[in-house]
């Protein structure tokens, strides 16, 4: 009693990894048939059809019919340069060919798109349905919800929908759907901060001052580290003489300042 029959799949990446191993191992094209589970013309039209040019005319596109003077291994089994010893180097011939996996699935799967491009609808038919799915997005409904409430008029996917709204069909675009544009007001920049100490001694104040006084001027100012660090830097810049001090202090208030200060008066006089 005969097994039941394979059902029909396309040849998918794994299967053409394969036939590439096959190529470049010298096999037969019945042999990687068989280990495939596929009928010998379905390996060997995948090569034909899906194979390189790597030199000469037309290099990087998919290959054609082979040219006169072409190779004898392009014009019978195995149609490539897969598995010949002079494929890298010395070979004399204008035009070679390869098969690659990842092109031929690249190949495939470009042809397999370009079928599907087009409407299956008469355009009359098409404007009618594009004029009832314009007035569904208007109304806020997503394309799932429109191929719901539609099934009794129209037979159409949700994926369908958005493919012709992303291609702008009946002059709409994605901005259109409610999911596909989000509004969220962005949090804008806040304006500078009052400094702690006034305005009187800020650096605007103190850019204000004529060139004499700043150049006599000495500036202070005071650090803080990072959030688990416990002490605050106070920081002295003589202008006159470009001398910096720095000095070490519990925190980051008038107090402390102003001890530092009154300790460094001390030590100084």
């Amino acid at each position: 009693m005969a097994g039941k029959q394979r059902l029909y799949r396309r040849l998918d990446k794994a299967d053409r990894v394969a036939i590439e191993n096959g190529l470049d191992k010298r096999k037969s094209c019945r042999q990687m048939a068989a280990e495939l589970g596929r009928s010998p013309s379905t390996v060997a039209d995948e090569v034909s059809r899906n194979r390189s040019v790597s030199r000469g005319p037309g290099r990087g596109g998919r290959a054609g019919e082979a040219p006169g003077d072409a190779c004898a291994r392009l014009l019978s089994w195995p149609r490539c340069c897969n598995g010949c010893k002079l494929r890298r180097y010395h070979c004399s011939k204008r035009w070679r060919v390869e098969y690659s996996a990842a092109r031929a699935q690249a190949m495939a799967d470009e042809e397999l798109s370009a079928s599907r491009m087009g409407v299956d609808r008469g355009e009359a038919e098409f404007e009618s349905m594009m004029a009832a799915i314009r007035s569904d997005v208007a109304r806020g409904l997503s394309p799932a919800q429109i191929a719901a409430s539609r099934a009794g008029q129209f037979e159409v996917s949700a994926s369908t929908i958005y493919r012709w709204i992303e291609r702008g069909y009946a002059g709409m675009s994605s901005l259109e759907l409610r999911r596909k544009c989000g509004y969220k007001r962005r949090t804008r920049a806040a304006g500078p901060r009052a400094t702690a100490h006034g305005e009187a001694r800020s650096f605007g104040a103190f850019m204000g001052l004529s060139e004499e006084e700043r150049a006599a001027a000495c500036e202070m100012d005071t650090v803080v580290g990072a959030r688990s660090d416990r002490q605050c830097l106070l920081t002295l810049y003589q202008r006159p003489c470009k001398f910096q001090l720095a000095l070490l202090m519990p925190g980051k208030d008038s107090e402390s300042t102003a001890g530092r200060l009154d300790a460094l008066e001390r030590a100084v006089c």
